[in-house]
């Protein structure tokens, strides 16, 4: 297929239209106005910054206005307590006196007192009432004691009070233990401020502490008033976004948060408060409590604020009470709530408010805002797009058909000169350069892939060598190798076998475990003695016993004659236990025995008798987890584990392969009679890409495999197989990686081709070939042996594909049968297109085969 290119002075095409010469910047120039839009975003931009500023501060205004309103209240109800409490004071403090209290309180403020409280300084004046939904009940004094935070137990601080002062505490659990009930109300359980005053007698001794306790709901239901619909300060209607509040003490505990205004009964909780918080859960006589831990600083920093009694405004970015996580902008406000112990001192700080208003007013707002801009820029924006969608049909269509022609174009295959008329100046400018450009690609890429092919398969085939002896190679005994793994086992091999102590070697299987043990041997001091391996997974238990420690004659029916076992037998030298971990339990117990004393039973023997061999013990399991099943003996396994050897896997050591392939390749010729052996780039490339599960012992298995079915003195790639892999023969005995450049193109029409081995070195090519020699199976004109010109593959292929009017080279392989080589399709598609019964389209990964009518 040939590439016709554009000339600088070939005439434009004749271009129609008062809009053909713009470009289509200009066509856009002349129809967008982009300033409307832009004045848009900027006019909406700033009036919402103004907006939101000064509504974020109208905002803020009403957060600290509802904080210390909340302040204020809960200072009112605690000062009124303060002042009744000393009211009652200096009255007579009896149970009739202090009943009428609370009868008279409760019908006023409907239950605000829980506990009227006389811890007198003689025992015989203590009175207990207690006040729940009306009911009043004495509680003796025996029982209050057993209450938590009985309130007979007077604070401490207490004790610095005059006559007159009032000693805020709380707010604190109170309840009965379980085995007790109060007659009429049942085991309760309350939440409680309590105030203390000290009463004195006519002659100003101390008679005793008047303590009256408030529910802490009537605390928590101010917070719950202030952040409902029905506050006193609702000064505009408000959507119910979220909004709540919360008291704490001076100490930084959180105590309790506001609820829903309609629970006024609803449990003392601080949920919401701690959300996205940590901290200590549970003061000390009040679990609700929480505190925030050191780490949030805004918290710890309003904290400081109330107590020196001061109010003001958390950020509205502050990481307090999950703000990171709302929907909304939050304001916080806070505010210290202050009591005044004395009448003539001033108030000290006793806890504070936190008032978080995640207000939807400002999103509101902005939505509203957001409307209007939106409408206008709608209004704005359907014209333009109008504009826009009419015009762009004009100014878009010439690109848009000269992309569906090179989509065209990739479908078909091939690369083709695009014939479209020149629609617009840039049009024709696109155009011309993807003609340039297609003619330049398929040119250079079939010059690449030409190359490519070419070096890929002379490499593949070119003979590496490998090390000509082990000379320049690590080696101990018949381990072998260059990596620093095998160095290092190789030191701990010599530094273990001059300490004639048992050894433990462990490893995966095919590492070298068994020639570990025997190096050891070797260098030991015990080198001149027997060295016996015994497999301990290959024996049954009675078999394994008897190997290991013999039997005296007539221990049992077939017992003959007397048999020293493995103990006796490798006495001054070494025994090897392999697979120690598939010994049985009697045979551990046996084996543990043996090597703390040093000494044996022979089956059959009253008699111990004494050996000296040195232990090497292997396996390919995990011991410590056999240990941890109860598979294996502990005992034992720490008596083997002297010192210990690890065999490394051959995929830690890859670098040892060339090394070890050498090796096996001299062992594998010489007792097949092959004479040395080479290997190929590509047979070196394909054992160094191989994981080894199978390890050295795998390695040696597919070398020794490869020289057996090598029908060359050069192994390539396609020898090299791993496992169950099966041979796959190409055609004629020809090599894959030599079929892809079977044919060489000198030139001329594809009729006009020369069939001869590509020039490789001959040690590459089948034996007996040299380069320029026709393929084996090909008549004089090269023609395959057959009837019908075709060998079994290709009958078969054809017979799938006749129906098919154009095939690429994996439908050919899918229809030749499985396992059929890429290169060998190639081929038998080169052959199929000489013979004239397939005509050849396109190049590259565009090629497609067409069959010829009547041919096929």
């Amino acid at each position: 297929m040939r590439f016709l290119r554009f000339e600088e002075n070939e005439p434009e095409a004749h271009v129609s239209g008062f809009l053909s010469d713009w470009s289509i910047r200009k066509k856009l120039l002349v129809i967008l106005i982009p300033a409307v839009v832009g004045m848009l975003v900027v006019t909406g931009i700033a009036s919402h910054l103004v907006f939101t500023h000064y509504f974020s501060i109208a905002l803020e205004r009403n957060a600290i206005v509802l904080t210390l309103a909340q302040a204020h209240e809960i200072e009112t109800l605690l000062t009124s307590c303060r002042d009744e409490l000393s009211i009652l004071a200096t009255q007579s403090l009896d149970k009739n006196s202090l009943r009428d209290f609370l009868k008279s309180r409760d019908m006023v403020h409907g239950g605000r007192y829980l506990e009227v409280v006389f811890a007198g300084v003689d025992p015989g004046e203590q009175i207990y009432l207690l006040c729940n939904k009306g009911v009043i009940a004495d509680i003796p004094v025996d029982v209050a004691a057993l209450m938590k935070n009985s309130p007979l137990i007077i604070p401490k601080r207490a004790g610095e009070l005059a006559p007159g002062d009032v000693l805020p505490t709380g707010p604190i659990d109170l309840f009965f233990p379980p085995t007790v009930s109060v007659p009429g109300l049942g085991n309760l359980s309350m939440s409680v401020f309590r105030f203390v005053t000290p009463v004195a007698r006519e002659d100003g001794t101390l008679r005793g502490y008047l303590v009256l306790s408030l529910d802490a709901h009537a605390v928590r239901n101010i917070l719950s008033l202030f952040t409902s619909t029905r506050s006193p300060l609702h000064g505009f209607p408000r959507a119910a976004e979220s909004r709540y509040s919360f008291f704490f003490d001076d100490k930084g505990w959180i105590l309790f948060q506001s609820e829903n205004v309609e629970a006024a009964d609803k449990e003392l909780s601080v949920d919401m408060a701690r959300a996205g918080l940590t901290g200590d859960q549970g003061r000390t006589g009040f679990e609700t409590g929480f505190r925030p831990s050191a780490q949030h600083g805004d918290y710890w920093a309003i904290l400081e604020d109330v107590r020196q009694n001061r109010s003001g405004l958390g950020r509205p970015a502050t990481d307090l009470f999950n703000a990171k996580s709302a929907a909304s902008e939050q304001f916080l406000g806070y505010a210290p709530v202050c009591f005044a112990v004395s009448r003539g001192s001033p108030p000290e700080v006793v806890g504070g408010i936190i008032y978080v208003d995640r207000s939807l007013l400002p999103r509101a707002a902005e939505f509203g805002q957001f409307n209007v801009m939106f409408g206008i820029a709608v209004a704005s924006m359907l014209t333009v797009s109008l504009l826009i969608f009419f015009l762009s049909r004009i100014i878009t269509q010439p690109i848009l058909r000269l992309a569906r022609e090179v989509t065209a174009m990739h479908g078909e295959g091939g690369l083709r000169r695009l014939e479209l008329p020149g629609d617009d100046l840039e049009t024709s400018v696109l155009k011309r350069a993807i003609n340039d450009l297609m003619s330049s690609l398929a040119a250079k890429d079939q010059e690449i892939r030409r190359k490519e092919e070419y070096l890929r398969t002379v490499q593949s085939r070119e003979t590496v060598r490998l090390d000509p002896s082990e000379s320049t190679a690590s080696r101990v005994g018949n381990i072998l190798g260059t990596s620093p793994a095998i160095t290092t086992l190789l030191s701990i091999i010599h530094k273990t076998a001059a300490a004639d102590a048992d050894v433990l070697v462990i490893g995966e299987t095919g590492t070298g475990k068994e020639l570990a043990a025997e190096a050891i041997h070797r260098q030991s001091a015990r080198a001149g003695k027997p060295f016996i391996s015994i497999n301990c997974g290959a024996l049954d238990e009675n078999l394994l016993m008897d190997a290991l420690f013999g039997h005296v004659k007539g221990a049992f029916s077939e017992a003959k004659s007397d048999r020293k076992g493995a103990f006796l037998a490798a006495d001054g030298g070494t025994l090897h236990l392999d697979e120690i971990g598939n010994a049985s339990p009697k045979v551990q117990q046996a084996l543990l025995r043996a090597l703390s004393v040093r000494r044996i039973r022979p089956v059959g023997s009253d008699d111990e008798l004494e050996f000296d061999a040195r232990v090497i013990a292997a396996t390919n399991v995990n011991l410590k987890e056999k240990v941890q099943r109860g598979e294996f003996r502990e005992d034992l396994f720490y008596r083997l584990q002297v010192l210990t050897i690890e065999t490394p896997p051959l995929r830690e050591r890859m670098e040892d392969i060339p090394v070890l392939a050498g090796h096996f390749l001299r062992q594998a010729a010489g007792f097949t009679g092959k004479g040395e052996l080479r290997v190929s780039r590509g047979a070196l490339e394909k054992l160094m890409r191989h994981d080894w599960p199978g390890n050295v012992r795998e390695l040696k298995n597919c070398l020794t495999r490869s020289v057996a079915l090598a029908e060359r003195e050069v192994i390539f790639a396609e020898d090299v197989r791993f496992g169950d892999e099966t041979p796959r023969l190409l055609p004629d005995d020809v090599e894959e990686g030599a079929a892809s450049t079977r044919f060489s193109v000198a030139g001329g029409d594809e009729g006009e081709k020369a069939r001869a081995w590509p020039a490789l070195p001959e040690a590459t090519l089948p034996k007996g070939k040299k380069a320029g020699d026709a393929p084996a199976g090909s008549g004089p004109a090269g023609k395959p042996a057959g009837e019908d010109g075709l060998n079994p593959r290709q009958r078969r292929a054809l017979a799938g594909l006749a129906r098919k009017s154009s095939i690429s080279r994996q439908d050919y392989q899918r229809a030749a049968g499985p396992d059929v080589p890429p290169r060998t399709a190639q081929h038998d598609l080169k052959e199929l297109v000489d013979k004239g019964m397939l005509r050849k389209s396109g190049r590259g990964p565009s090629t497609r085969y067409h069959p010829v009518p009547g041919a096929i």
